[in-house]
């Protein structure tokens, strides 16, 4: 199975002065952020979320995600883990389901969050044996 990161989702409790250096100290260009139509709740205002594309991978929301903190953003999409809660990778996948099956053959509960916050995006959450939470994707 094949696999690429996908971005990285990072926790800010100041998502607009955080953006502020990551276009000032590297040179990033913040980006639009695009629901899908089956989106859940998403807070996309500028000062919530914010988006760096990874300019080779145009179009695709892959790179660097900023998020405030939401404590109810879990409950608010009936998710057992909150990503925007203490950050998360994503991995994209070509085989979805061969993921999910290994997931259930070791009893690791995961959210799977379908077309969710990326247009064209498959999305779960799950975490590994440190707590990490991580995100896996694959396009639809």
């Amino acid at each position: 199975m094949s696999w690429s990161i996908h971005h990285v989702n990072l926790q800010a409790k100041d998502v607009r002065k955080t953006a502020a250096f990551y276009t000032s100290i590297l040179g990033m260009s913040e980006g639009e952020w695009v629901l899908p139509e089956s989106a859940g709740y998403i807070p996309v205002s500028p000062d919530r979320l914010a988006l760096f594309d990874d300019p080779s991978r145009d179009g695709q929301a892959a790179g660097l995600h900023l998020i405030k903190p939401d404590p109810d953003f879990a409950q608010k999409n009936g998710f057992k883990l909150n990503p925007s809660v203490g950050g998360h990778f994503a991995i994209q996948v070509s085989d979805m389901n061969a993921v999910i099956k290994r997931l259930q053959a070791a009893n690791i509960p995961y959210d799977d969050a379908g077309e969710f916050a990326i247009p064209g995006l498959w999305n779960i959450y799950f975490r590994d044996p440190e707590g990490n939470l991580i995100e896996v994707n694959q396009r639809v």
